[in-house]
């Protein structure tokens, strides 16, 4: 008898479980602000500064209750950096009247795995938190350069997945290429308006270094270090 009272109690208790259980499909998109930090032998090259993009995808969530729950996703991600031009060329000569600007923009598609957790607020508000990390693959990544000469431009791009680059008639080594698969940590924080809508501010920070390779310099092995973070605002809509 007691054996089965204990299997009614446990049956009685995943029942409700799962009656609070919800599952949950959105559509969400929205603008990023995103920065490739890089350093080179512990030194900070701050060559490129932060660049707006945009991204958009769907959203799932499973919640095992009113206030926990995991979140995940399929997100297409438009970022980059915009090159710094003076702390691009430091250190090399230029001739007069020569100037140059540029950008980096990275495709991406990025799948996150957040734990939820919510609150409730007044007026139809919940307040929600989601922390977790995401992996991503880089489908296409290009760096655009505009250089100038006496009122003449000159535009070039090369991937960053390419090991040589060839620019104004001559190959040299990709010495900033990068490796397409990257992963990181993942936050987000925002409001839930009448459980539909939802406005919310994120921060994605890659962990592993993004550099495919290293080269040499001198008969020694040097490899940059390459990190990226994102901040992005984010508007989704539950179907």
């Amino acid at each position: 008898m007691r054996l089965k009272s204990i299997l009614i109690v446990l049956l009685l208790t995943t029942t409700a479980f799962c009656a609070q259980a919800q599952f949950r499909v959105a559509v969400k998109g929205g603008g990023n602000l995103s920065a490739i930090p890089m350093t080179l032998n512990g030194v900070e090259l701050e060559i490129y500064d932060p660049r707006p993009g945009f991204h958009g995808g769907l959203m799932g969530e499973y919640m095992f209750s009113h206030r926990f729950g995991l979140s995940t996703g399929l997100l297409y991600c438009n970022s980059g950096a915009t090159i710094d031009p003076d702390k691009y060329l430091q250190g090399t000569d230029q001739p007069d009247g020569f100037s140059m600007e540029g950008y980096v923009s990275m495709h991406t598609l990025q799948l996150p795995l957040y734990a939820k957790i919510m609150f409730d607020l007044p007026g139809r508000l919940q307040y929600y938190f989601l922390a977790g990390g995401f992996a991503s693959y880089a489908f296409k990544a290009d760096q655009h350069v505009k250089q100038t000469q006496d009122g003449e431009s000159v535009k070039v791009k090369w991937s960053l997945f390419q090991p040589e680059i060839r620019v104004m008639g001559e190959t040299e080594d990709n010495v900033f290429m990068q490796q397409r698969f990257n992963a990181g940590i993942a936050l987000e924080t925002g409001v839930e308006i009448g459980r539909q809508a939802t406005v919310g501010i994120g921060f994605r920070h890659v962990l592993n270094n993004m550099a495919a390779f290293g080269y040499l310099v001198n008969g020694q092995s040097v490899k940059p270090d390459i990190r990226m973070w994102t901040v992005s605002l984010s508007l989704g809509y539950y179907l």
